[in-house]
């Protein structure tokens, strides 16, 4: 679900904010919350930040109008929070108040659409985020335990109701990509994400699969300025630190890809009444890993891989098998997919014994051959 679904409000908001848009241009750091951009938020007494967890929306107890809250969820320290999208929260202006939005997820829906946030600074520096209807008003805090967790609720006062908003940079409140493996020629990981971005460091690229066969797959770049939202990608770097891996959240949206065999989930959450969650399937579902040779593959997932033992983790891409196939799958060129695709070789009842190069010169293969395309008694096979 992109921003575009949460562009409903009046005309002159959607005029602002349509004109944001049109510039392209990631956010700049700003000393306040003066304007329609991605930030975190951080509480001043726990020091944990918000995140979202599931885009379930529960009911609000009208006597006393306290929504259901259970998916927006804090976690402790920088290093819990720099490679998770849960926790950037794209802050929406509507009229004098404000939208918050993640994963999706938008604090006016919460509030079944009955109120959008006040946020008002105090004498401290800090922001607090108030809510009213019904004649109620109630303040976002944090819960009072004092582990890296928390949740945010309306139950707490003073300065459990403190929070820190800081926009998004490239510098000490970035978002970076953190590689699962390490391939022979570099690092990569998965990302499903619901805010289009740029790529800010350097030695990044950003794919999708847009080719399975038996045995193999095949990557195609995505070299558009934007990478859209809502679109399962595979990523390469050079480093495993994610501060060398920054991407920067954008106000602008580009095309998803129609050919894309990745699948994703922005949730990977089981709790009463706020269940999200993708469920792996060892049949029809392959994660991304690495063989024996150190060559970037989609296999079968281990335990240990997934949530709980049995789901896709959050923000993570899994490929989808095609009907027929079986196996894991390694990356191949472009040229090599291609080339394996267009040869058709004798039928084995009609075939010719022996090895041939695809020119039809027959080679001992007794010996050590060249690496490249073989066909071997009506077979295709690949040599490296």
């Amino acid at each position: 679900m992109g921003l575009g679904f949460f562009l409903n409000q009046k005309d002159n908001v959607m005029k602002k904010f349509l004109l944001i848009l049109t510039t392209l241009l990631p956010l700049t750091a700003t000393a306040q919350l003066n304007g329609a951009g991605y930030y975190r938020v951080k509480n001043y007494k726990t020091q944990r930040y918000i995140t979202i967890t599931d885009d379930v929306i529960g009911e609000v107890d009208m006597t006393t109008f306290e929504p259901d809250m259970t998916n927006i969820t804090t976690l402790k320290g920088f290093d819990n929070v720099k490679s998770d999208p849960a926790s950037i929260i794209y802050f929406e202006p509507v009229d004098s108040k404000w939208n918050m939005i993640a994963q999706g997820v938008n604090v006016y829906e919460v509030a079944e659409k009955r109120s959008y946030i006040t946020v008002t600074k105090n004498s401290s520096g800090y922001y607090t985020f108030s809510a009213t209807a019904s004649g109620i008003t109630l303040k976002l805090s944090d819960s009072k335990n004092s582990g890296n967790e928390g949740y945010v609720t309306t139950k707490n006062t003073g300065e459990y109701t403190w929070w820190d908003i800081k926009p998004i940079d490239t510098a000490d409140n970035y978002l970076g990509l953190q590689p699962t493996v390490k391939a022979n020629d570099g690092y990569y990981g998965t990302l499903y994400a619901a805010l289009p971005f740029k790529v800010h460091s350097s030695d990044i690229k950003i794919y999708y699969v847009d080719g399975v066969k038996s045995g193999i797959f095949q990557l195609k770049e995505i070299t558009s300025e934007v990478i859209p939202a809502s679109t399962p990608l595979v990523f390469k770097c050079s480093s495993d630190d994610p501060s060398k891996n920054i991407i920067v959240p954008v106000l602008a949206n580009s095309d998803v890809p129609t050919d894309n065999y990745l699948g994703g989930t922005l949730f990977d959450k089981k709790f009463p009444k706020h269940n999200a969650y993708k469920t792996y399937d060892a049949s029809t579902m392959r994660v991304l890993g690495v063989n024996n040779k150190g060559e970037l593959t989609f296999t079968t997932a281990k335990s240990s891989e997934l949530t709980d033992e049995k789901f896709i983790p959050k923000n993570t891409c899994w490929l989808n098998v095609p009907n027929g196939l079986s196996g894991d799958f390694k990356l191949v060129s472009r040229d090599a997919y291609t080339g394996i695709q267009t040869i058709e070789a004798t039928p084995k009842k009609n075939a010719v014994k022996g090895t041939f190069t695809l020119s039809g010169v027959q080679v001992d293969d007794s010996k050590a051959l060249r690496p490249g395309i073989y066909i071997r008694n009506g077979e295709k096979v690949v040599i490296k």
